[in-house]
Protein backbone atom coordinates (compact mmCIF):
# COMPACT_ATOMS: atom_id res chain seq x y z
CA UNK A 1 0.00 0.00 0.00
CA UNK A 2 1.42 3.40 -1.00
CA UNK A 3 1.57 6.37 1.35
CA UNK A 4 -1.17 8.11 -0.63
CA UNK A 5 -3.54 5.13 -0.57
CA UNK A 6 -2.88 4.64 3.16
CA UNK A 7 -3.76 8.30 3.79
CA UNK A 8 -6.95 7.97 1.75
CA UNK A 9 -7.90 4.83 3.65
CA UNK A 10 -7.32 6.64 6.96
CA UNK A 11 -9.40 9.58 5.75
CA UNK A 12 -12.24 7.21 4.81
CA UNK A 13 -12.05 5.62 8.27
CA UNK A 14 -12.10 9.06 9.88
CA UNK A 15 -15.21 10.05 7.91
CA UNK A 16 -16.89 6.77 8.87
CA UNK A 17 -16.04 7.34 12.54
CA UNK A 18 -17.34 10.89 12.34
CA UNK A 19 -20.58 9.65 10.76
CA UNK A 20 -21.03 6.97 13.44
CA UNK A 21 -20.79 9.42 16.33
CA UNK A 22 -22.83 11.97 14.38
CA UNK A 23 -25.83 9.65 14.65
CA UNK A 24 -24.99 7.60 17.76
CA UNK A 25 -23.78 10.20 20.25
CA UNK A 26 -26.18 12.80 21.63
CA UNK A 27 -25.17 16.41 21.00
CA UNK A 28 -22.25 15.36 18.80
CA UNK A 29 -23.81 16.86 15.68
CA UNK A 30 -23.73 20.44 16.94
CA UNK A 31 -21.78 23.44 15.75
CA UNK A 32 -20.36 23.97 19.24
CA UNK A 33 -19.02 20.42 19.41
CA UNK A 34 -17.33 20.70 16.01
CA UNK A 35 -15.77 23.97 17.18
CA UNK A 36 -14.48 22.18 20.29
CA UNK A 37 -13.03 19.40 18.14
CA UNK A 38 -11.17 21.86 15.91
CA UNK A 39 -9.87 24.05 18.72
CA UNK A 40 -9.14 21.21 21.13
CA UNK A 41 -7.14 19.05 18.73
CA UNK A 42 -5.51 21.52 16.33
CA UNK A 43 -2.56 21.81 18.72
CA UNK A 44 -2.38 17.99 18.93
CA UNK A 45 -2.24 17.89 15.13
CA UNK A 46 0.62 20.42 15.17
CA UNK A 47 2.50 18.31 17.72
CA UNK A 48 1.92 15.22 15.57
CA UNK A 49 3.33 17.07 12.54
CA UNK A 50 6.44 17.87 14.56
CA UNK A 51 6.71 14.31 15.89
CA UNK A 52 6.63 12.99 12.32
CA UNK A 53 10.08 14.41 11.56
CA UNK A 54 12.01 12.33 14.15
CA UNK A 55 9.92 9.24 13.38
CA UNK A 56 10.74 9.56 9.68
CA UNK A 57 14.39 9.23 10.78
CA UNK A 58 13.59 6.09 12.83
CA UNK A 59 13.78 8.23 15.95
CA UNK A 60 11.33 9.64 18.46
CA UNK A 61 10.91 12.78 20.54
CA UNK A 62 9.64 12.10 24.05
CA UNK A 63 10.41 15.63 25.21
CA UNK A 64 7.82 17.60 23.24
CA UNK A 65 5.39 17.78 26.17
CA UNK A 66 8.12 19.32 28.32
CA UNK A 67 9.09 21.66 25.46
CA UNK A 68 5.45 22.79 25.32
CA UNK A 69 5.67 23.65 29.02
CA UNK A 70 9.01 25.40 28.51
CA UNK A 71 7.75 27.58 25.66
CA UNK A 72 4.56 28.33 27.61
CA UNK A 73 6.49 29.40 30.69
CA UNK A 74 8.85 31.56 28.61
CA UNK A 75 5.79 33.34 27.23
CA UNK A 76 4.30 33.65 30.73
CA UNK A 77 7.46 35.19 32.18
CA UNK A 78 8.10 37.55 29.30
CA UNK A 79 4.53 38.90 29.37
CA UNK A 80 3.82 39.11 33.10
CA UNK A 81 7.28 39.67 34.60
CA UNK A 82 9.30 41.46 31.91
CA UNK A 83 6.22 43.04 30.27
CA UNK A 84 7.35 42.33 26.72
CA UNK A 85 4.81 43.03 23.97
CA UNK A 86 3.14 39.98 22.48
CA UNK A 87 4.65 40.49 19.04
CA UNK A 88 8.08 39.89 20.61
CA UNK A 89 6.95 37.14 22.99
CA UNK A 90 5.58 34.91 20.22
CA UNK A 91 8.86 34.54 18.27
CA UNK A 92 10.88 34.35 21.52
CA UNK A 93 8.80 31.43 22.82
CA UNK A 94 8.99 29.61 19.49
CA UNK A 95 12.75 30.21 19.34
CA UNK A 96 13.20 28.75 22.82
CA UNK A 97 11.24 25.64 21.81
CA UNK A 98 13.15 25.29 18.53
CA UNK A 99 16.50 25.52 20.32
CA UNK A 100 15.35 22.90 22.83
CA UNK A 101 14.45 20.59 19.95
CA UNK A 102 17.77 21.29 18.23
CA UNK A 103 19.59 20.37 21.46
CA UNK A 104 17.90 16.97 21.29
CA UNK A 105 19.34 16.53 17.81
CA UNK A 106 22.81 17.62 18.96
CA UNK A 107 22.77 15.06 21.77
CA UNK A 108 21.79 12.33 19.33
CA UNK A 109 24.36 13.32 16.69
CA UNK A 110 27.34 14.46 18.75
CA UNK A 111 27.06 12.09 21.72
CA UNK A 112 25.63 9.24 19.61
CA UNK A 113 22.79 8.68 22.07
CA UNK A 114 19.74 6.68 21.16
CA UNK A 115 16.81 9.07 20.45
CA UNK A 116 14.71 7.36 23.12
CA UNK A 117 17.39 7.89 25.79
CA UNK A 118 18.33 11.42 24.69
CA UNK A 119 14.77 12.75 24.61
CA UNK A 120 13.79 10.90 27.78
CA UNK A 121 16.66 12.69 29.54
CA UNK A 122 15.72 16.08 28.13
CA UNK A 123 12.08 15.46 29.04
CA UNK A 124 13.14 15.44 32.68
CA UNK A 125 15.65 18.26 32.22
CA UNK A 126 13.25 20.59 30.41
CA UNK A 127 10.48 19.91 32.91
CA UNK A 128 12.88 20.78 35.73
CA UNK A 129 13.90 23.94 33.86
CA UNK A 130 10.25 24.93 33.63
CA UNK A 131 9.94 24.79 37.42
CA UNK A 132 13.17 26.74 37.88
CA UNK A 133 12.02 29.64 35.65
CA UNK A 134 8.36 29.48 36.64
CA UNK A 135 6.99 32.97 37.15
CA UNK A 136 4.20 31.40 39.19
CA UNK A 137 6.84 30.22 41.68
CA UNK A 138 9.05 33.31 41.55
CA UNK A 139 6.14 35.73 41.92
CA UNK A 140 3.29 33.78 43.61
CA UNK A 141 0.81 36.57 42.98
CA UNK A 142 1.04 35.93 39.24
CA UNK A 143 -0.46 32.45 39.60
CA UNK A 144 -3.94 33.97 39.38
CA UNK A 145 -3.06 36.72 36.90
CA UNK A 146 -4.29 36.01 33.36
CA UNK A 147 -2.37 36.92 30.22
CA UNK A 148 -4.29 39.64 28.43
CA UNK A 149 -1.90 40.62 25.66
CA UNK A 150 -4.04 40.79 22.48
CA UNK A 151 -1.30 39.29 20.32
CA UNK A 152 -1.44 36.12 22.38
CA UNK A 153 -5.11 35.95 23.36
CA UNK A 154 -5.98 36.71 19.75
CA UNK A 155 -4.75 33.22 18.83
CA UNK A 156 -7.92 31.91 20.49
CA UNK A 157 -10.22 33.95 18.24
CA UNK A 158 -12.86 32.42 15.94
CA UNK A 159 -13.95 33.19 12.39
CA UNK A 160 -17.64 33.15 11.46
CA UNK A 161 -17.49 31.51 8.04
CA UNK A 162 -21.23 31.75 7.36
CA UNK A 163 -21.29 35.41 8.33
CA UNK A 164 -18.23 36.19 6.25
CA UNK A 165 -19.88 34.60 3.20
CA UNK A 166 -23.18 36.34 3.93
CA UNK A 167 -24.95 33.01 4.48
CA UNK A 168 -25.79 33.30 8.17
CA UNK A 169 -29.52 33.62 7.42
CA UNK A 170 -29.48 30.48 5.27
CA UNK A 171 -27.17 28.05 7.02
CA UNK A 172 -25.57 27.47 10.41
CA UNK A 173 -21.88 26.68 10.23
CA UNK A 174 -19.41 26.19 13.09
CA UNK A 175 -17.17 29.11 13.89
CA UNK A 176 -13.65 28.08 12.87
CA UNK A 177 -10.92 28.77 15.46
CA UNK A 178 -7.80 30.62 14.37
CA UNK A 179 -5.79 27.72 15.78
CA UNK A 180 -7.23 25.51 13.03
CA UNK A 181 -5.90 27.90 10.37
CA UNK A 182 -2.53 27.98 12.13
CA UNK A 183 -2.47 24.19 11.95
CA UNK A 184 -3.32 24.29 8.23
CA UNK A 185 -0.51 26.79 7.64
CA UNK A 186 2.00 24.59 9.50
CA UNK A 187 0.79 21.55 7.55
CA UNK A 188 1.02 23.29 4.17
CA UNK A 189 4.48 24.74 4.84
CA UNK A 190 6.08 21.57 6.18
CA UNK A 191 4.41 19.25 3.66
CA UNK A 192 5.79 21.45 0.89
CA UNK A 193 9.19 21.21 2.58
CA UNK A 194 9.00 17.42 2.66
CA UNK A 195 7.72 16.99 -0.87
CA UNK A 196 9.43 19.73 -2.83
CA UNK A 197 12.77 20.62 -1.24
CA UNK A 198 16.18 19.00 -1.01
CA UNK A 199 15.85 18.77 2.77
CA UNK A 200 12.68 16.70 2.37
CA UNK A 201 14.36 14.32 -0.06
CA UNK A 202 17.37 14.03 2.24
CA UNK A 203 15.12 13.33 5.22
CA UNK A 204 13.38 10.44 3.47
CA UNK A 205 16.72 9.09 2.26
CA UNK A 206 18.28 9.18 5.73
CA UNK A 207 15.19 7.57 7.23
CA UNK A 208 15.18 4.84 4.60
CA UNK A 209 18.86 3.94 4.80
CA UNK A 210 21.23 6.07 6.84
CA UNK A 211 24.39 4.40 5.55
CA UNK A 212 23.35 4.81 1.91
CA UNK A 213 22.52 8.45 2.63
CA UNK A 214 25.95 9.00 4.14
CA UNK A 215 27.68 7.38 1.16
CA UNK A 216 25.60 9.61 -1.13
CA UNK A 217 27.10 12.67 0.52
CA UNK A 218 24.08 13.71 2.59
CA UNK A 219 24.93 15.52 5.83
CA UNK A 220 23.12 13.04 8.07
CA UNK A 221 23.93 14.90 11.28
CA UNK A 222 22.60 18.20 9.99
CA UNK A 223 19.39 16.57 8.74
CA UNK A 224 18.88 14.96 12.15
CA UNK A 225 19.42 18.17 14.09
CA UNK A 226 17.06 20.11 11.80
CA UNK A 227 14.40 17.39 12.13
CA UNK A 228 14.43 17.61 15.92
CA UNK A 229 14.52 21.42 15.75
CA UNK A 230 11.35 21.31 13.64
CA UNK A 231 9.75 19.07 16.25
CA UNK A 232 10.61 21.70 18.86
CA UNK A 233 9.26 24.46 16.63
CA UNK A 234 5.90 22.70 16.39
CA UNK A 235 5.86 22.26 20.17
CA UNK A 236 6.42 26.02 20.53
CA UNK A 237 3.52 26.84 18.22
CA UNK A 238 1.27 24.40 20.08
CA UNK A 239 2.33 25.95 23.40
CA UNK A 240 1.27 29.42 22.30
CA UNK A 241 -2.13 28.12 21.20
CA UNK A 242 -2.58 26.47 24.60
CA UNK A 243 -1.48 29.58 26.48
CA UNK A 244 -3.93 31.65 24.43
CA UNK A 245 -6.70 29.21 25.28
CA UNK A 246 -5.91 29.05 29.01
CA UNK A 247 -4.67 32.67 29.31
CA UNK A 248 -1.87 31.29 31.51
CA UNK A 249 0.88 28.67 31.61
CA UNK A 250 1.43 26.07 34.31
CA UNK A 251 4.38 23.87 35.15
CA UNK A 252 2.32 20.82 34.14
CA UNK A 253 1.42 22.19 30.71
CA UNK A 254 1.95 19.57 28.01
CA UNK A 255 2.16 16.60 30.38
CA UNK A 256 1.39 13.40 28.46
CA UNK A 257 1.00 15.17 25.12
CA UNK A 258 3.96 13.31 23.66
CA UNK A 259 1.91 10.11 23.71
CA UNK A 260 -1.00 11.74 21.88
CA UNK A 261 1.39 13.13 19.26
CA UNK A 262 3.16 9.80 18.77
CA UNK A 263 -0.17 7.98 18.53
CA UNK A 264 -1.52 10.44 15.96
CA UNK A 265 1.65 10.22 13.87
CA UNK A 266 1.78 6.42 13.88
CA UNK A 267 -1.95 6.09 13.26
CA UNK A 268 -1.42 8.56 10.42
CA UNK A 269 0.92 6.17 8.64
CA UNK A 270 4.34 7.59 9.56
CA UNK A 271 6.32 4.37 9.67
CA UNK A 272 8.39 3.60 12.76
CA UNK A 273 10.85 1.88 10.40
CA UNK A 274 11.61 5.29 8.92
CA UNK A 275 11.47 6.94 5.51
CA UNK A 276 7.74 6.45 4.86
CA UNK A 277 4.82 8.77 5.51
CA UNK A 278 3.45 12.24 4.89
CA UNK A 279 2.18 14.96 7.20
CA UNK A 280 -1.46 14.64 6.13
CA UNK A 281 -1.78 11.34 8.01
CA UNK A 282 -0.73 12.68 11.44
CA UNK A 283 -3.26 15.52 11.13
CA UNK A 284 -6.04 13.10 10.26
CA UNK A 285 -4.85 10.82 13.06
CA UNK A 286 -5.03 13.65 15.60
CA UNK A 287 -8.61 14.56 14.69
CA UNK A 288 -9.55 10.87 14.55
CA UNK A 289 -8.38 10.49 18.15
CA UNK A 290 -10.26 13.68 19.04
CA UNK A 291 -13.44 12.42 17.41
CA UNK A 292 -13.23 9.10 19.25
CA UNK A 293 -12.53 10.68 22.65
CA UNK A 294 -15.26 13.32 22.34
CA UNK A 295 -17.74 10.79 20.95
CA UNK A 296 -17.06 8.31 23.75
CA UNK A 297 -17.44 11.06 26.34
CA UNK A 298 -20.83 12.01 24.93
CA UNK A 299 -21.82 8.33 25.02
CA UNK A 300 -21.01 8.27 28.74
CA UNK A 301 -17.90 6.07 28.46
CA UNK A 302 -15.52 6.66 31.38
CA UNK A 303 -12.10 8.22 30.82
CA UNK A 304 -10.40 5.06 32.03
CA UNK A 305 -12.00 3.06 29.23
CA UNK A 306 -11.07 5.82 26.78
CA UNK A 307 -7.42 5.54 27.78
CA UNK A 308 -7.54 1.77 27.29
CA UNK A 309 -9.08 2.21 23.85
CA UNK A 310 -6.51 4.84 22.91
CA UNK A 311 -3.73 2.45 23.89
CA UNK A 312 -5.39 -0.31 21.91
CA UNK A 313 -5.64 1.89 18.84
CA UNK A 314 -1.95 2.76 19.12
CA UNK A 315 -1.01 -0.92 19.48
CA UNK A 316 -3.09 -1.78 16.42
CA UNK A 317 -1.41 1.00 14.43
CA UNK A 318 2.07 -0.19 15.46
CA UNK A 319 1.18 -3.79 14.60
CA UNK A 320 -0.14 -2.71 11.20
CA UNK A 321 3.02 -0.69 10.57
CA UNK A 322 5.07 -3.79 11.41
CA UNK A 323 3.04 -5.93 9.02
CA UNK A 324 3.60 -3.42 6.21
CA UNK A 325 7.33 -3.31 7.00
CA UNK A 326 7.65 -7.10 6.83
CA UNK A 327 5.64 -7.13 3.60
CA UNK A 328 8.00 -4.56 2.07
CA UNK A 329 11.00 -6.61 3.21
CA UNK A 330 9.64 -9.78 1.61
CA UNK A 331 8.87 -7.93 -1.62
CA UNK A 332 12.38 -6.45 -1.68
CA UNK A 333 13.93 -9.86 -1.04
CA UNK A 334 11.84 -11.42 -3.81
CA UNK A 335 12.86 -8.70 -6.28
CA UNK A 336 16.53 -9.15 -5.43
CA UNK A 337 16.15 -12.91 -5.90
CA UNK A 338 14.61 -12.42 -9.34
CA UNK A 339 17.40 -10.06 -10.39
CA UNK A 340 20.02 -12.55 -9.25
Amino acid sequence: MTARSATLALLAFFVATLAFFWFAAPRFATAGNIENLMSGFSFVAILAIGQAFPILLRGIDLSIGAIVALAGMVAFDLVLILHWPGWLVIPAAILAATLAGALNGVLIVRLRLQPFIATLATLAAYRGLVYSISGRQLVPGLSTTPIRDPWITGLESYLDIAGTLGLSDLITLPWVPLSFFVMLAVLAGFQFMLGSTRFGRDLYTVGGNVEAARLAGIAVGRVTIVAYALSGFCAGVAALLLVARLTTATEALGTGMEMSAIAAAVIGGVSLSGGIGSLYGPVIGAFLLGTILIGLTLLGISQFVQQILTGGILLAAVAYDRVLFLRRQRRLTANLGEEA
